[in-house]
């Protein structure tokens, strides 16, 4: 079989095939968390993936966003024209500025790669950026869903020749999808409203992924109550769920691992505020999230958000050292 190498310690972890250990992954913290711990005895010269021997993961470049890219895009329904101004598939800057770098090949072997598939989900592929355009999109839901249908059609099938050109010429481990459609107290939209409008989409993106052999299709949230959602999009072929700052019971990781059982692959859920606390506290918090979610599978632990300026350079190096030992001894 070879040596363990990142990529495939990733896959083997998520896909419950077994692996040496879990990846040692983290997101990169917050740029002034990142002075702070250089006061407090980071190296100058040194990242902390590289401190702690971190498994980063490489993007293949591609932006899938409205034009200009994460910016607002309120004239979608409202403009005839908008669509071309926003989502060109022959920008050379939604692909890494050229059409050969850098999803052409990865820069270090073995590392895990990923795409973005959606351009942020089904609110924003209507144009929403604040409230006034939500309530534009919202009335557009309802009276005028033709038009809405057409609109998402055409960017889905957008997506698909974005997807479709990088994919056909660069193998991924697994495509994030982002869907911010809800709050603490549940989605925006009705649930039978998701899945008239967003569901079809999802499905088309997820069959290009399925020819293309992408192993992990991950939903990728922060904060809000979708638990009224992810049925249906488990059911259309999401495998992966990596959800951050959970705020309900419903979207907490033990809740999801017994409603969907052990099959659906599962990162972070450590509440990153449990750096904040003292070192028994942090010890335990770290074990009781990990280790009844590890023993079941699928799972890759790591907080739940990147470490902010209130965390201490000693209490993540704990943090990072308590997941070792789970690593090595259980």
């Amino acid at each position: 079989m070879g040596p363990m190498t990142e990529k495939r310690r990733f896959l083997e972890t998520l896909l419950g095939n077994g692996a040496d250990r879990f990846p040692y992954f983290d997101l990169e913290p917050a740029d002034g968390t990142l002075r702070r711990w250089q006061r407090e005895g980071l190296p100058n010269q040194c990242s902390v993936a590289e401190y702690f021997k971190l498994e980063t993961h490489e993007s293949v470049g591609l932006i899938l966003r409205s034009r200009p890219f994460f910016g607002k895009a309120d004239d979608l329904l409202t403009d005839p024209d908008a669509f071309e101004r926003h989502y060109d598939p022959d920008d050379p800057a939604r692909y890494g500025g050229n059409n050969e770098a850098p999803w052409m090949q990865n820069r270090r072997e073995g590392r895990v790669s990923y795409v973005d598939a959606s351009g942020g989900g089904l609110l924003q592929m209507l144009g929403v950026g604040g409230w006034n355009s939500l309530i534009t999109a919202c009335l557009a839901m309802v009276e005028n869903p033709g038009q809405v249908q057409r609109l998402l059609q055409r960017t889905v099938e957008f997506y698909c020749v974005c997807l479709e050109r990088v994919l056909a010429k660069r193998a991924v481990d697994y495509a994030s999808f982002y869907e911010p459609i809800a709050s603490n107290a549940g989605p925006v939209i009705s649930p039978d409203m998701f899945k008239r409008y967003a569901l079809p989409g999802f499905r088309k993106v997820l069959d290009l992924l399925d020819r293309h052999h992408v192993p992990l299709r991950i939903l990728c949230t922060t904060g809000g109550d979708l638990s009224s959602l992810l049925g249906p999009l488990i059911d259309s072929g999401i495998n992966g769920l990596w959800i951050s700052n959970i705020r309900s019971a419903g979207m907490a990781y033990k809740t999801l691992r017994r409603r969907f059982g052990p099959g659906i692959a599962l990162i972070g859920g450590i509440p990153a505020d449990a750096l904040t606390r003292d070192k028994p506290a942090l010890r335990r918090t770290v074990r009781e999230t990990a280790l009844p979610l590890l023993e079941s599978g699928h799972y890759l632990p790591c907080l739940d958000d990147r470490p902010r300026r209130n965390v201490s350079f000693e209490q993540y190096t704990l943090y990072r050292r308590t997941l070792e030992d789970i690593a090595e001894k259980g």
